[in-house]
């Protein structure tokens, strides 16, 4: 799920090159900005500032954006297990709400739409779990990786054109990941992303015994799995522990496989032939450790800076938060549950960071814990969107 196509280096120009009036970050008022403060609700806590290229930001929320319907708030309330990701061709918005339908947020942010005449498996229990938008020979595809269904869902704005269901068990140049799906063994698709040089999908299936990542390419029009595949559990020959989140990203021209491991948190990245790679700031173990207790959901990023959804809080934050990284190191959070009328945002799932006017906003995806609901412990499924302010 690349979110947005912006490079760090473009972020950085609007940083350093100009007066940021709304390069959003975490948390207080600025002067001078040109939308109406009063429908603004800022947190004053430092979980929601971060850093980059030597200035302070915060994140501001933006309650006028990104308004939705009665039905998308209920349906999201209580079922949303999503990430979204934007239209390289349109600029649109796009996720999957279980039990409500496929999704847009147009260019301007304002209001999320049902998109017209779409299939009507995206109304059923299908869900966004993970998602891709991305392009070929000009045309958009919207992919879906979807926990609910076990599958992935590639369209062309709601036309389903292609689905990757369960392996059989010989499509892969990897013997391992073969006697895997030979046996059985479960698929739970937690993510997909598009790899524009390579030419191929990436899922990571990080809900299951195998965790692994697979590919699937386009032969004849269809969508098929093969013939590379990699990765495997900790402790049983391989690296991840959840592999959740994966991302296509770039070092010196390479393209590179991102892939957040959730479980023990790790930030992985390989070539898209599946030979691991060292990351920016990474160990003597080619991977980026986080802060203990960081269990990263979702992976975007813009050049060098990376976002990451954290599932559960840590130390210094009381509720879940979006982490920023550079360089292997946290850079800074975004905490919505510290927001005003954003206390049910518990649980950080999907966020996706949005070039618009020459301002970054990030659009955050939480996801409800059935089992915390149960007991009295509330939190809901919500989307907001949040702008990043220079402090």
């Amino acid at each position: 799920m690349l979110c947005p196509r912006i490079s760090f280096a473009v972020f950085l120009a609007f940083v350093s090159g100009f007066s940021v009036t709304g390069l959003a970050h975490e948390g207080h008022e600025h002067e001078g900005h040109d939308h109406d403060s009063s429908t603004a609700h800022a947190a004053p806590d430092s979980t929601n500032t971060f850093q980059a290229n030597g200035k302070t930001f915060r994140w501001e929320h933006r309650p006028e954006l990104g308004q939705q319907s009665d039905k998308m708030v209920a349906a999201a309330k209580g079922g949303l297990h999503n990430n979204a990701d934007q239209d390289p061709i349109t600029q649109e918005i796009v996720t999957v709400v279980a039990n409500h339908g496929l999704v847009t947020l147009g260019p301007d942010l304002k209001e999320w739409t049902l998109v017209e005449d779409q299939d009507p498996i995206f109304s059923k229990r299908v869900n966004a779990h993970g998602t891709d938008c991305f392009e070929i020979d000009g045309q958009s595809y919207w992919a879906f990786a979807s926990t609910n269904t076990q599958e992935v869902i590639v369209s062309k704005r709601g036309k389903v054109v292609g689905k990757l269901t369960q392996p059989k068990g010989d499509e892969f140049d990897n013997p391992t990941v073969n006697a895997y799906f030979a046996a059985k063994g479960k698929f739970t698709p937690c993510d997909v992303v598009y790899l524009p040089q390579g030419k191929r999908l990436v899922v990571v299936i990080g809900y299951a015994p195998g965790d692994f990542a697979l590919t699937a390419e386009l032969q004849d029009g269809q969508w098929v799995w093969g013939p590379t595949a990699w990765g495997g559990k900790e402790g049983k020959g391989g690296l991840f522990s959840t592999a959740h989140g994966v991302q296509v990203g770039s070092d010196n021209g390479q393209e590179i496989v991102e892939v957040a491991s959730r479980a023990h948190g790790r930030i992985f990245a390989f070539t898209a032939g599946g030979a691991q790679v060292r990351m920016p700031g990474s160990n003597a173990g080619y991977y980026v450790q986080l802060p203990p207790g960081s269990n990263p959901c979702n992976i975007s990023h813009n050049g060098q800076s990376i976002f990451l959804t954290l599932l559960n809080p840590l130390p210094k934050t009381k509720t879940a938060s979006v982490m920023v990284v550079e360089d292997g190191k946290p850079a800074g959070f975004l905490t919505p549950g510290s927001y005003e009328s954003l206390s049910y945002m518990r649980h950080m799932h999907g966020f996706c960071p949005v070039e618009k006017d020459g301002k970054l906003f990030g659009i955050v995806l939480s996801w409800p814990n059935g089992g915390e609901n149960k007991k009295g412990l509330r939190n809901d499924g919500q989307i907001a969107i949040f702008e990043a302010v220079e402090q």
